[in-house]
């Protein structure tokens, strides 16, 4: 079909023809994809600081080439399952006495009204349950009559997309629709976005959704149907870790919604895994306050360490190298050392190679021999080579491996309890350490492991469930070797169990480390044990001393001598005990009646101990808890639902009971503070303490106005104030909620922005109540060349009431052409074509939202009511003087004119070519510089001549016939007015 150019310019000016919106889509599409080509801010820091290319994952999804889908969309077989709605056509065909095949639509009321039947429900049912109860209505009214129905055209369903996608705003949608496909057809999520906390709103409920599921199973909330009226929202890009080295896929990954940090583990699987299957060295880049990069290695791949702004760097561990000696486990640079410099076990390691929690008696020297690769191990006396009495000169080669507290546990736990037992199934997942020693009892069914009297003691312990250390994985022999060497301390101690020991010394370093005094000997006998000896009857430690343990954030955790009436303030040293970032108002005493062998948790406030208030005798067996702050934060972001616990808790090694005791104990903590959650407290606690765990009070908070809600005991409320005496001694306890009230903010969260004619343009601050002629003022008032009384003001929420008004009228012109079809009245395809042009005219549009102002200073000195009020995102433009009148709408030639001082309307419409056949003369209407419209008077007859100022424009709207069949005709009138008042202000931009 081919168009005469005059016909041509009037359909792409004013039809808005939905291929025209298609085609500028598709280009802004291009001009996205060239910006995509260049990286992001977030990625040219991250490549800075690893020193390759990273790319942001997951983002290439959007970065299609063809323009997204319009209007309505040709489907294919729509399946069973398929939800039909108002709005929907279905073909109903009809075999055997009767043949036919009808459309029918489904009206406003979610009814199919087809002939001789009573009205069907339709909304809400799937399309086989719909088949099957036309069926048997078909069935009853006529004999031998096979019934086949199938979708025929789908709704249209409108979504919100709001947020970092490409073009925010409402999107007309086919209702198979997916959240994928609207982020599509919005412009697809901009790298400044979150791929991982998109929200779909539906109603009152609300919903993540993360993309990362459909790249990684193909599936996942974005797959999800939408319906109509859904809101999405894109929010801002959240934590992020890079991951660089050999991996399959290196990239920049935002971490999942509500998760703060994450293990080594998990980032490597999404990084796709490593290239090269072995083991990795892994080292954490991460950022200090002072700006500055830390670099550490990770040891831990299951612990959640990496968070926000870290790079994680992989790299082989195995490196051949000459003349070194390596330093590994638990200490601070794992990794080789210069032979040169480290001849021996003393220049080898130090206290401060030392990670906190390490464990003295024992460490294990690995050495191969060259001749036949073969590696041994030898028992060190960690603590004699720290104080200088024990040395050993080091061979190249030579790897010294130096054990946590937790690797020590480990030889008891209950994995390796059930080995020692007989027991020869090996737990899934089982790390090679346990294969190692499985093989090695199962090699040596009379040996020691198997038979000897450790092993029989082994029966009555019970071991914890604790995952295998990594450095059982890396180094599987170490297992045997260390519970080879190890002694068993069955009583007086906290955690009875196995501890490795070297020699005669180490026997001794046991016996202080788990609080045995130097003068007083052990109920039984301790044998001397040689690095090379194994389990023996005599290995085995009976102690009647009280003791209690220091677990978690404490400088220096392990087991105490419990001296009569000790405290715990004395345990704690007054304080010096506590390491930095301590969680100072809940620690937790686990205490066990030995008669009963009940467990029973003593919560208390590690800070008013320390200040003397609240101090309580230990007992022996007492195991003090002292937890991080940080895992406070981790651990209340994730509270539990019903019995289950958070996921953090494993990671962060906490016993599941004193988790759910530290949630038990939370106080809320909401509004203007800068940590808002739930803060465990151990008692009643100062509501000044409470808020300064939180982070202390926001610059938005009001001090003077807190708010304190009781729900323990008599329920009830009131309000304090924290810079007076009275605020600062009020208390809050378990259960209760605290509220910090912001304060009223003066100025505007968001700027205003002024262009054109001024002499100082840009985004302006504004405060409450600041009008119009103040930033005139300050943007440095109008140039010369300023035109004011063209001046254009647009206004965010007038832009979105308007778009709203023509959603409202689209929709109304479809309905009105669903009642029509209902009715049965005939509607000409060509009128139906008008309408449904028409609706999708108002769909597509996106008004500006101009508002008519006055922006002259002096008409505003005069008469200050015309002075408006500002609001956050006003766009003000001050144009230059025109020169030109525009003519646009149902014209020959829509075009723009030299303004000639005394031409009328008529003369400006004339040089336009005249008016098409199309035209309303009879509502056109003169658009004032202003954006003030007036209508004009234009006929043979007609005499009136209205003045035409320079920057005005002609409009002429088109000929309303074409829509008198709608029920609504008598608005269509306005409605084609505003469509074109809206056209015209959006040319009056564009200029």
């Amino acid at each position: 079909m081919f168009f005469a150019a005059r016909e041509l310019r009037v359909f792409a000016a004013y039809a808005a023809p939905m291929w025209v919106y298609a085609c500028i889509i598709w280009g802004l599409g291009l001009i996205g994809q060239a910006a995509a080509a260049s990286p992001s801010p977030i990625e040219q820091a991250y490549s800075t600081r690893a020193g390759s290319e990273l790319k942001q994952f997951g983002y290439e999804l959007f970065a299609t080439k063809s323009p997204p889908a319009q209007g309505r969309e040709p489907i294919g077989a729509v399946h069973g399952d398929y939800v039909l709605g108002v709005g929907d056509e279905l073909a109903v065909t009809l075999r055997g006495q009767i043949n036919s095949t009808r459309r029918y639509r489904v009206d406003g009321d979610g009814r199919l009204l087809i002939d001789e039947l009573r009205p069907l429900r339709a909304d809400g049912r799937t399309l086989d349950e719909f088949r099957r109860e036309l069926a048997i209505a078909i069935s009853a009214a006529h004999l031998d009559v096979e019934t086949f129905v199938s979708v025929t055209e789908i709704r249209q369903i409108g979504v919100l997309v709001l947020g970092a996608v490409g073009r925010p705003g409402r999107q007309e949608l086919i209702s198979q629709a997916t959240v994928f496909d609207a982020l599509i057809v919005a412009g697809g999520v901009t790298r400044s976005g979150s791929l991982r906390r998109i929200k779909l709103l539906r109603g009152a409920t609300e919903r993540v959704v993360d993309v990362y599921e459909l790249v990684q199973t193909g599936g996942g909330g974005t797959t999800e149907r939408l319906r109509d009226g859904d809101r999405i929202l894109v929010p801002p890009l959240g934590p992020t870790v890079a991951v660089a080295g050999p991996v399959k896929h290196p990239g920049i990954f935002e971490l999942p919604a509500g998760v703060d940090r994450a293990s080594v583990a998990a980032m490597r699987d999404l990084a796709g895994g490593l290239i090269r299957p072995a083991t990795q060295q892994a080292m954490r880049l991460g950022l200090k306050a002072d700006g500055g990069e830390l670099a550490e290695e990770v040891r831990d791949s299951t612990a959640p360490l990496l968070g926000d702004g870290d790079i994680l760097m992989l790299a082989p561990l195995r490196e051949d190298r000459q003349g070194v000696v390596r330093l590994e486990g638990h200490v601070l640079r794992p990794g080789p050392r210069s032979i040169r410099d480290n001849r021996t076990l003393i220049d080898l390691v130090g206290e401060r190679d030392l990670r906190p929690g390490h464990y003295r008696p024992f460490a294990a020297l690995a050495s191969t021999d060259r001749a036949t690769g073969m590696t041994t191990h030898t028992a060190i006396d960690l603590a004699g080579v720290l104080d200088g009495r024990t040395d050993r000169r080091l061979a190249e080669g030579d790897t010294l491996i130096i054990f946590s507290t937790a690797d020590v546990d480990f030889l008891t736990s209950d994995a390796v309890l059930r080995l020692l037992r007989g027991d020869r199934s090996l737990p899934e997942g089982a790390c090679r350490g346990l294969v190692v020693l499985a093989r090695t009892i199962a090699g040596s069914p009379d040996g020691p492991f198997a038979r000897g009297p450790q092993a029989q003691a082994a029966a009555e312990l019970t071991g914890s469930r604790q995952p295998c250390p990594p450095i059982f994985d890396e180094n599987p022999d170490l297992l045997a070797f260390a519970l080879q060497q190890s002694v068993l301390v069955r009583s007086g101690v906290t955690r009875p169990g196995f501890f490795p020991v070297a020699g005669k010394a180490g026997t001794q370093a046991i016996a202080r480390s788990t609080g045995q005094a130097r003068d007083k000997p052990a109920t039984r006998a301790v044998a001397a044990i040689e690095p090379e000896g194994s389990l023996g009857r005599d290995d085995i430690m009976d102690r009647a001393e009280p003791v209690f343990e220091l677990i978690g954030h404490v400088r220096f955790p392990g087991v105490r001598r419990l001296a009569g009436g000790t405290t715990l303030r004395a345990a704690l040293e007054q304080g010096r005990a506590l390491r930095d970032g301590v969680y100072p108002l809940m620690g937790v005493i686990e205490r066990v009646n030995r008669r009963s062998l009940s467990q029973t948790l003593i919560a208390f406030s590690p800070q008013e101990v320390v200040r003397g208030r609240a101090d309580r005798v230990l007992e022996d067996g007492d195991r003090v808890h002292l937890i991080a702050r940080t895992h406070i934060r981790l651990l209340t972001a994730h509270p539990p639902a019903h019995d289950s616990l958070p996921p953090s808790v494993e990671e962060l090694g906490l016993d599941p009971l004193i988790a759910s005791l530290l949630n038990e104990h939370a106080v809320q903590v909401r509004g203007a503070v800068r940590q808002p959650g739930a803060y465990p407290v151990a008692d009643r606690t100062a509501v000044e303490s409470v808020i300064t765990e939180a982070g202390g009070v926001s610059a938005s908070g009001d001090p003077a106005s807190v708010e304190l809600t009781f729900g323990s005991g008599a329920t009830r409320r009131e309000t304090i104030d924290l810079t007076k005496a009275d605020g600062q001694r009020a208390f809050v306890g378990i259960g209760d909620a605290v509220r910090v009230n912001p304060t009223f903010a003066r100025m505007e969260p968001r700027t205003v922005n002024i262009v054109g004619e001024v002499r100082r343009p840009g985004r302006y601050d504004v405060l409450r109540g600041e009008r119009l002629s103040a930033l005139i003022a300050r943007a440095g008032g109008l140039t010369d060349d300023a035109y004011p009384a063209g001046a254009f003001f647009s206004r965010e929420s007038e832009r979105r009431r308007k778009k709203e008004e023509f959603n409202n009228h689209a929709r109304a012109i479809d309905a009105a052409i669903v009642r029509l079809r209902q009715k049965g009245e005939p509607i000409r395809d060509e009128q139906e074509s008008h309408a449904r042009q028409l609706a999708a005219e108002l769909r597509g549009i996106d008004p500006p939202g101009r508002i008519v102002v006055e922006a002259d200073p002096i008409v505003l000195r005069k008469r200050p009511e015309l002075d408006i009020l500002l609001e956050a995102d006003d766009q003000i433009v001050i144009p230059k003087r025109p020169l030109t009148v525009v003519v646009s709408g149902e014209l020959m030639a829509p075009a723009a004119l030299q303004f000639v001082s005394g031409k009328t309307a008529d003369d400006y419409i004339h040089e336009g070519g005249g008016t098409t056949r199309d035209a309303d003369t009879g509502r056109s209407f003169l658009v004032l510089p202003d954006g003030r419209a007036e209508p004009l008077s234009i006929s043979s007859w007609n005499h009136t001549v209205t003045a035409v100022p320079p920057g005005a424009m002609i409009v002429i709207p088109r000929d309303v016939r074409p829509y008198g069949f709608l029920e609504l005709a008598k608005d269509i009138g306005g409605i084609v007015s505003q469509l074109a008042l809206t056209a015209a202000s959006i040319t009056v931009i564009s200029r």
